[in-house]
């Protein structure tokens, strides 16, 4: 594992996600097989690293965004869009607890400021955090649902928290009044996309009283470093290659919609 201090000049990226992204660490321990971020590193950082074996700790994020927010009455904050912020690293270095500490007494300290703010994670460390989760006005908190099976999320997610850990801080996050929500995604075909297997994910969400449940599809980049070869080990290229196809998105698309009648009380997006 290549561990690296690094210093940015700038922590606030201007973004489609939200008006601003924070991404604390550049690489990510969590490793996951289908991430997108991974092709990006492979094209302009750590070209010969292997993703999920290399972290940049951007060690002022903290200190950058108490400057760059100091101006500020209000802002649409993302956390993160690059990397999972709450990955193993941040139970040692802890800057994504220090960033949040950062805006909520800018929030505190400023006026009439309006932070939004959603975190995005697949880690349960995030339960850490939780005194100052409940300070915020506006805080969302997402987690990533892709299986239930433990197997499987160790092979696509290898050092993510495992699928009953995320489920068990979705539910206490919601027992403090957090808002939540599920992003079930990406939905990986022949694994988590029949009728039976999005019901029992879905069922297993609901218990965790969130109210929405945001649903994306595999992207499907064989370029992506090793996902080609891990559908090839499994058996999946045939179904992995078909994930962008126009009938088979459709016909996805429709086995969620035939839910919603069943799940009247979570809201259904569909991203894709």
């Amino acid at each position: 594992m290549k561990e690296e201090i690094v210093y940015s000049k700038s922590s606030l990226v201007k973004s489609k996600i939200a008006e601003y992204t924070i991404n604390p660490y550049l690489g990510c321990m969590c490793g996951c097989r289908y991430c997108y971020a991974s092709m990006i590193m492979q094209r302009f950082h750590h070209k010969n690293d292997i993703w999920g074996e290399f972290v940049d700790i951007r060690i002022n994020t903290p200190e950058n965004v108490q400057r760059e927010l100091k101006n500020k009455r209000s802002a649409d904050i993302y956390i993160s869009s690059m990397t999972d912020c709450y990955q193993p690293l941040e139970e040692k270095y802890k800057i994504t607890r220090r960033t949040l500490i950062n805006i909520l007494n800018l929030e505190n300290s400023l006026f009439g400021s309006k932070f939004s703010v959603t975190i995005q994670t697949k880690s349960s460390l995030i339960l850490r955090d939780v005194d100052i989760l409940t300070q915020f006005k506006n805080l969302t908190v997402g987690f990533t649902i892709t299986t239930l099976d433990e197997g499987i999320s160790r092979i696509f997610e290898p050092k993510a928290s495992v699928p009953s850990e995320r489920l068990r801080a979705l539910s206490i996050l919601n027992k403090h009044s957090i808002k939540t929500y599920a992003f079930f995604g990406p939905i990986l075909p022949t694994i988590s996309d029949s009728s039976e297997q999005l019901i029992s994910i879905i069922e297993a969400i609901q218990e965790t009283g969130v109210k929405e449940i945001i649903f994306d599809k595999l992207n499907y980049f064989p370029f992506v470093k090793g996902l080609k070869e891990l559908a090839n080990e499994l058996g999946l290229v045939g179904a992995f290659s078909k994930a962008d196809d126009p009938e088979h998105v459709q016909t996805l698309k429709n086995r969620i919609l035939d839910l919603k009648e069943q799940f009247k009380e979570i809201n259904f997006r569909i991203v894709f």
